[in-house]
């Protein structure tokens, strides 16, 4: 079981990722997940087509994650997928936090 402080952490750096994200999802973006750990955050980015727009795009997501952590500043690591999440995975890529309409 997940303690309460942990779950606060988690849900905190996920409402951050979330305002990070804000205008930053282009029509490439496909699914975006966040993984917490305790001193790293990965952000995975499922794409239709990696293009130079989609690695500017993450790259300000990053930034802007950075810059929402005001005491702690995990690591902060992006990959970028082509394709989509696999459906029997999601567990491992954390919490899923935008997935685009087919």
């Amino acid at each position: 079981m997940i303690s309460p402080d942990v779950l606060k952490r988690e849900n905190e750096i996920v409402l951050d990722v979330v305002q990070a994200l804000l205008g930053l999802i282009s029509a490439e973006v496909t699914a975006v997940a966040v993984l917490v750990e305790t001193h790293r955050v990965e952000l995975s980015f499922w794409v239709r087509r990696h293009t130079s727009e989609v690695e500017e795009d993450v790259d300000q997501v990053v930034f802007e994650l950075d810059a929402l952590f005001s005491e702690e500043h995990p690591l902060i690591e992006s990959r970028i997928t082509v394709g989509e999440p696999d459906p029997g995975m999601l567990d491992s890529y954390g919490r899923m936090v935008y997935w685009a309409k087919r």
